[in-house]
């Protein structure tokens, strides 16, 4: 989405260098997911840190006094860091280069004061549903709603405003996968270590088959679109229907609902207010008739829920 959206913009007519363009991307939206999930880890094992400047102080305060550590003991991190992959991470990915200790203390005092780990404290024994939840707390809350951490992240991440909500927004959803799969399977998951090649391939085929279907997919779309010329509809409105009628005819191990689903929730998020409900319409309509031409051929997973 974001690579054609960039190439319509420029008003460049040559798609050549778009699936480089495309690997580009993945790659610095990966990087950029290490180094969130970094930050989260740096910020839970502050908590260490945090104890042992308190227990050096001269004149200690009760507050200073047995200050509770567990957040640094969370089972998803611990075993995220005594991952061998992940360590291979670090160094393949230079994420060590891009974590700020000053900003790991500013996330872990912001933390601190909060409600939400005040009663995570409080808690004597938490179940994997506890860590998740205080985790996707401090992924949105404390890292996703920083604005020093924005600012000194944008001046190596370009296009991070989008590249951000992706990112965490990812970190969220397998966060919310760890009470429910085996721990090996949820790590191998987690760190990405069995989605690149899939991630890669379905992205590169789904750009390849639109831009090698461009004419077909508009000639499908425009009469659906009532009194609006495509010219007139917003630029991202338009990629988007593109990239779901795209997966309804090209990709056919994409269940329907899912595509459908997939660019209502992303318009919310890059387009207009209105978009949503344009976007749904317009698909609605597409669905349609596709189906009564038989046109939509699922396979496999694509068969579920259509």
């Amino acid at each position: 989405m974001q690579v054609l959206f960039s190439h319509e913009i420029s008003g460049e007519e040559r798609t050549d260098s778009l699936e480089k363009m495309l690997l580009m991307r993945i790659d610095k939206t990966k990087q950029l997911y290490y180094v969130y999930l970094q930050y989260l880890i740096e910020v839970c094992q502050y908590a260490l840190v945090d104890a042992a400047k308190r227990a050096n102080k001269h004149i200690q305060e009760e507050s200073d006094v047995n200050i509770n550590t567990t957040i640094a003991q969370i089972s998803i991190l611990t075993g995220i860091q005594a991952s061998e992959h992940y360590k291979r991470l670090l160094t393949a990915q230079t994420v060590s280069s891009f974590i700020d200790q000053k900003l790991v203390k500013e996330l872990f005092k912001k933390l601190q004061a909060s409600v939400k780990y005040v009663k995570f404290c409080e808690i004597k024994k938490h179940a994997k549903a506890d860590e998740v939840e205080i985790l996707r707390y401090i992924s949105k809350k404390i890292i996703g709603a920083s604005q020093s951490l924005d600012e000194h992240l944008a001046e190596y991440f370009m296009g991070l405003e989008d590249d951000h909500f992706i990112t965490l927004h990812s970190l969220q959803k397998k966060l919310k996968d760890y009470a429910e799969m085996d721990e090996h399977l949820f790590l191998k998951s987690f760190l990405l270590e069995v989605e690149d090649i899939e991630e890669i391939e379905f992205s590169k085929d789904l750009l390849s088959n639109n831009l090698n279907h461009r004419d077909e997919l508009n000639k499908i779309i425009e009469p659906r679109l009532k009194n609006w010329d495509m010219d007139r509809v917003a630029v991202m409105d338009i990629i988007l229907i593109q990239l779901a009628v795209t997966e309804f005819l090209f990709l056919p191990h994409i269940p329907l609902k899912v595509s459908l689903n997939e660019y209502i929730d992303i318009s919310k998020e890059y387009s207009t207010s209105k978009s949503k409900d344009f976007i749904n319409g317009i698909l609605d309509k597409v669905m349609k008739v596709l189906n009564d031409e038989g046109k939509i051929q699922k396979l496999g997973r694509g068969l579920i829920n259509n």
